[in-house]
């Protein structure tokens, strides 16, 4: 069991996958992250692994529609992140 909050429901083989896959971060206009993969990985999958990553960062405070895409830039597959931070500050208290 992982005792780790930061990483959330993403083990550390997980992330250290997707880490290896990633070829390069980039941003969009509105700074939101956008990543590229090495070719021959499965686009769909490593846009779960960025979602899961992402939201266990939870360093991302609304929600938005990313993508990985491949070097070849002939794949690509979506996934929408969900930042949870409003409903994590209802369930504290934080939020009046």
């Amino acid at each position: 069991m992982n005792n780790n909050q930061k990483l959330g429901s993403v083990s550390s083989a997980d992330r250290a996958k997707f880490e290896e896959g990633v070829v390069e971060t980039c941003y969009t206009e509105q700074g939101e992250p956008y990543y590229v993969i090495r070719n021959g990985l499965d686009v769909k999958a490593y846009a779960l692994l960025a979602k899961q990553v992402l939201e266990a960062e939870k360093d991302i405070a609304h929600d938005f529609k990313g993508k990985v895409i491949n070097e070849s830039r002939d794949k690509e597959a979506f996934f929408e992140y969900k930042s949870g931070w409003f409903l994590e500050g209802l369930a504290d208290g934080e939020i009046e």
